[in-house]
């Protein structure tokens, strides 16, 4: 047995070979049809996902940045207005919170499971919070419950960033269980290779 020299976080070249014949299949299909953005392809994987998560609208985007900006810019916010998220996160979600007008107010995380530390949310919504956007990372859900009722308290809206917890779900304190893409009436979904 060889030891490696290195290690990848993700082996991108062994998970093409697997698929490699039914991808070269789909791009073919995609390059005949000349349909490059909302064609038949992009429309199938829509309702499939839209199936998949039992949500009545998804939209495709070109990536999560335009994702987040669109979900944010459905909300109707004004210059100033406060955005709490997470500091672990990618740059995006506060870039795109900086381009909009907003003010992003970093929040630490949890350190058990790398959610919104709730109680540093309590402590930094003002009059001007508007959105919190909780980020789900490494498979897992945000605790979502204690975020939902302190949003509702304020009538604060929460837009999910599920872009790593695809297909899990959340235990609410009832029993009650829910896919955690769908929590929220807004939620945003990504791909990259190190998320799914």
């Amino acid at each position: 047995m060889s030891i490696p020299t290195s290690i990848q976080m993700v082996d991108l070249q062994s998970q093409h070979k697997k698929i490699q014949r039914e991808l070269n299949s789909c791009i073919q299909k995609v390059v005949d049809s000349g349909a490059y953005i909302n064609g038949p392809e992009v429309g199938r994987f829509a309702d499939g996902l839209s199936r998949y998560l039992g949500s009545k609208y998804v939209i495709p985007c070109a990536n999560g940045t335009d994702a987040l900006q669109i979900a944010l810019m459905s909300l109707d916010l004004k210059p100033g207005d406060e955005v709490i998220t997470p500091t672990f996160t990618y740059v995006a979600t506060a870039e795109v919170i900086s381009l909009l007008g907003l003010k992003a107010v970093l929040v630490d995380v949890d350190p058990d499971y790398f959610g919104l530390n709730i109680e540093q949310v309590k402590a930094a919504i003002t009059p001007r919070t508007r959105v919190i956007i909780p980020v789900h990372l490494f498979g897992q859900s945000a605790n979502l419950e204690p975020l939902m009722n302190l949003a509702a308290d304020h009538k604060i809206n929460i837009i999910e960033d599920a872009a790593q917890s695809m297909g899990a779900s959340y235990r609410f304190l009832n029993g009650n269980e829910k896919n955690s893409e769908l929590l929220e009436e807004l939620a945003v979904l990504h791909f990259f290779h190190q998320k799914i």
